[in-house]
């Protein structure tokens, strides 16, 4: 198993493709894309939901595992018939690494919690323009594949850098400064990009354009004004 830490989070790789697990703080946001399964911890406990919580754990699934299945499984030990064996076989695969962890996934049922709108990626996006105009920032953007989004040249980011009550920076903001960094060299005095920008997911999309701060996915319209949610979000 590999564990890198970057942004203050912390990432473990399982070995031999049986994806990763994320560690995370509540502030640094995240897509809650379709294989993404996103649990609430108080310290080593699980909780109902985010207001309970002090940070978040997200589950990155292998395709062939389904996340509602996984979660439901990890959770309470239930099992389906179209989906134990599959799924079963899976959690049993990583449940060594999770025991090291010391966090309790069964001991505390989490009831109704209010859990994230997953979205899910479809080719049939590829060539459809969506447009940002929130906060003084511009952009005309495309979802090329699951991990790819296109910002086009000639993006217009929001300037000022948005401070916490007391006057420091969040950590969201210190994210965003970070991607903004690494694609320095295309944007311009005028905080204009000269060259298309690739990004990892629309929450990259948001820090990078805005500072975050409000969910994308209702910011990304296309020309009729329809959101990116409205496209992609699995009912």
């Amino acid at each position: 198993m590999q564990i890198s830490f970057n942004h203050n989070r912390l990432t473990l790789t399982f070995p031999d493709n049986l994806g990763s697990l994320e560690i995370r703080e509540l502030s640094d946001d995240f897509d809650p894309l379709a294989q993404l399964v996103p649990l609430y911890f108080k310290g080593n406990v699980l909780v109902a939901g985010e207001k309970q919580a002090d940070r978040v754990l997200i589950f990155h699934l292998p395709e062939t595992i389904d996340p509602s299945e996984f979660d439901k499984q990890l959770l309470s030990g239930s099992i389906s018939e179209a989906q134990d064996t599959l799924t079963q076989s899976y959690i049993s695969k990583i449940t060594p690494f999770l025991d090291k962890l010391g966090y309790s996934f069964t001991t505390t049922r989490r009831g109704d919690k209010a859990s994230k709108t997953q979205h899910r990626f479809s080719k049939s996006l590829i060539d459809i323009p969506f447009f940002v105009a929130y906060e003084g920032a511009t952009a005309e953007i495309y979802w090329l594949k699951r991990n790819d989004v296109l910002i086009k040249k000639g993006a217009k980011l929001k300037a000022d850098i948005p401070l916490n009550k007391d006057g420091t920076i969040g950590f969201s903001q210190k994210f965003a400064m970070t991607l903004r960094q690494e694609h320095s060299a295309s944007i311009n005095e005028a905080f204009i990009t000269t060259a298309d920008i690739h990004l990892k997911s629309v929450n990259e999309v948001g820090h990078f354009l805005y500072f975050a701060g409000t969910n994308s996915w209702l910011i990304l319209k296309d020309k009729s004004g329809l959101t990116l949610d409205s496209y992609t979000a699995i009912k």
